[in-house]
C-alpha cells in the first residue's frame, strides 16, 4: 500500500514544462537634443551610475532586461522659479536628467540581485515583476532626491525577459514594441493626462508606479524588441519603424554568430540588409560580370529550361568554392568583404536568375538548406542606429510632411508641422537562445 501511495503521489504532481533559455542580444543608440550642453556630473560621478544618459533620457540594458526613462524637460525651463528651501536652509534645484538616470540606475541594481547567488532574489528569478522593480527604483530615487535636494520627474518603461515571457511595466509616453517576422505583434500605448503631459514619477506628481500599465507578451527566438523614449515614437509612425527594421533584417537564425556573407564588417553595410550587401560587393560583382553566364551557370549548377529561364539548383561544396574564388581577393584592400562559399553561391544564383539575393535564398528548396544561408540577424545596434538617425532627421525637420506628434497636435486643434525636437533614445534587443545559464535549482 505504501508503494501504491507513493506511485499515486508521483503521478498527481504536475509535469514541469521545459523552460525556454532565452536572452537578449541588445544594442542602443541615441542623440541628445542639445549635445553641447554642459554635463551636470563630474567624470567620477558619471562612472558611479549603471545607466546611460542621453540628454534628459536615460537607459540601461542587460542580457535579460531593458529600461528607458525620459526626464520631463519642463523642469529645466523653470529652474530659476523652482528653487525650494530644504530643511537646514539648503536649496533644491531642478535636474530631470539626473532624476531619470537615477530611476534606471536603481532599476538595474535591483535586477542585478537576481544574478547574485548570495541574494534571496537569485532563487526567485522567474517570479520577477517589473512593477515591483519600478517601485523599488522609485523609492530609492525619492530618497536620493530628498537627500540631494533634487527636483525633477520622469517617465519610465521596463521590460524583463523570463522564460518565453516579456514582462513590461510602462508609465508615461515611452514605449516598447515586439516585431515577429516583419510584423508587429505588440505595442504599448502612451499614458497622457492631456496632450503632451505624460504620466510621470517625481516632484509634484500624483502618479505612482502602481499607475503603470503592465503587460506579459509571449515571445519566441528571433523576435525583435524595440524600446524607446517619445523622441522615437513622436517622430516615427509604426510603419516607419517597421520599414527600418525590415530594411536592416533579412531571414536569419538569431542563435548563430556568423555573418553568412563572409568575414567582412557588417557595420559598413549598416541599415542596408542583404540588398545592401549585394549592392556593396563592387569588386566581386565586377568579377562576376566579367565572367560568362555559361561559366557561372556551370559553376553554380544552373539548368536552362526550354523557355530560356534559369532554374537555381543547389551547388555542391566544390562548385560553391569556385564561385567564392570569383569574389575573394585577399590582395585587394578595397574589397568590402570576403565572401563565404555559400554566400557566393547565393549571389551567383541571384545574378543568374535576376532575383535579389533574399529571393534567391528563398529558392533553396529545403529548410535544412535554407538554414545554411539564414545565419545572422545584423547586430541590434545596426537597427537601433537606423531608427535613431531617422527619428533625429524628422525631429529636426520643421517642414517634414508629417509625424505622430504633428497628428496629435492637430487633433487637439493646434497648428503644428514637422517632427518634435527632443532627445532620442532607442534600444533594440533580439531574443535568442542562451548558450548557458546559471543553475537555479
Amino acid at each position: 500500500s505504501n508503494y501504491a501511495s507513493s506511485t499515486s503521489s508521483f503521478f498527481d504532481q504536475p509535469f514541469q514544462n521545459t523552460r525556454h533559455n532565452y536572452v537578449f542580444a541588445h544594442g542602443a543608440s541615441g542623440f541628445a537634443k542639445n549635445p553641447g550642453k554642459a554635463p551636470t556630473l563630474t567624470p567620477e560621478e558619471d562612472r558611479a551610475y549603471f545607466s546611460v544618459q542621453v540628454g534628459e533620457d536615460a537607459y540601461f540594458r542587460r542580457h535579460d532586461a531593458l529600461g528607458v526613462a525620459d526626464g520631463v524637460g519642463g523642469w529645466c525651463g523653470t529652474t530659476g522659479k523652482c528653487l525650494a528651501r530644504r530643511e537646514g536652509g539648503e536649496q533644491s534645484s531642478a535636474n530631470p536628467a539626473l532624476y531619470s538616470r537615477k530611476l534606471m540606475h536603481y532599476a538595474f541594481l535591483e535586477l542585478e540581485k537576481y544574478d547574485n547567488i548570495e541574494e534571496e532574489a537569485f532563487y526567485d528569478y522567474f517570479n520577477v515583476n517589473p512593477l515591483q522593480i519600478l517601485e523599488k527604483s522609485y523609492e530609492q530615487s525619492i530618497r536620493d532626491a530628498k537627500n540631494e535636494g533634487l527636483i525633477g520627474s520622469s517617465t519610465a518603461c521596463l521590460a524583463i525577459l523570463r522564460d518565453d515571457e516579456l514582462r513590461i511595466a510602462n508609465l508615461g509616453d515611452c514605449g516598447v514594441s515586439v516585431i515577429r517576422q516583419n510584423e508587429f505583434i505588440f505595442r504599448t500605448e502612451e499614458q497622457q493626462h492631456s496632450f503632451n503631459y505624460p504620466y510621470q514619477l517625481g516632484t509634484g506628481s500624483t502618479d505612482s508606479p502602481s499607475d503603470a500599465q503592465t503587460f506579459t507578451v509571449k515571445v519566441k527566438s528571433g523576435d525583435i524588441v524595440v524600446m524607446g523614449t517619445d523622441g522615437i515614437f513622436d517622430n516615427l509612425f509604426d510603419e516607419d519603424i517597421l520599414e527600418e527594421v525590415v530594411h536592416c533584417v533579412s531571414g536569419v537564425d538569431p542563435n548563430q554568430n556568423q555573418n553568412p556573407f563572409g568575414t567582412g564588417n557588417l557595420a559598413s553595410h549598416a541599415g542596408k540588409g542583404v540588398g545592401g550587401l549585394w549592392s556593396g560587393l563592387t569588386s566581386g560583382a565586377a568579377k562576376l560580370a566579367s565572367t560568362s553566364s555559361s561559366t557561372i551557370a556551370a559553376i553554380a549548377g544552373k539548368a536552362t529550361t526550354t523557355g530560356g529561364t534559369i532554374s537555381p539548383i543547389l551547388p555542391t561544396s566544390e562548385e560553391a568554392e569556385s564561385i567564392a574564388a570569383l569574389f575573394n581577393n585577399p590582395d585587394d584592400p578595397d574589397s568590402p568583404c570576403e565572401l563565404s562559399p555559400m554566400a557566393a553561391a547565393a549571389i551567383a544564383a541571384a545574378h543568374t536568375t535576376a532575383l535579389p539575393p533574399s529571393a534567391a535564398l528563398c529558392s533553396i528548396s529545403t529548410a535544412s538548406q535554407r538554414r545554411q544561408y539564414e545565419r545572422r540577424i545584423p547586430e541590434p545596434s545596426i537597427i537601433s542606429d537606423a531608427l535613431a538617425k531617422r527619428a533625429k532627421c524628422v525631429s529636426e525637420d520643421t517642414r517634414h510632411h508629417g509625424s505622430p506628434f504633428q497628428s496629435r497636435a492637430m487633433q487637439e486643434g493646434l497648428y503644428y508641422q514637422g517632427g518634435k525636437r527632443d532627445d532620442v533614445s532607442v534600444l533594440v534587443a533580439i531574443i535568442k537562445i542562451a548558450e548557458d545559464s546559471p543553475d537555479r535549482r
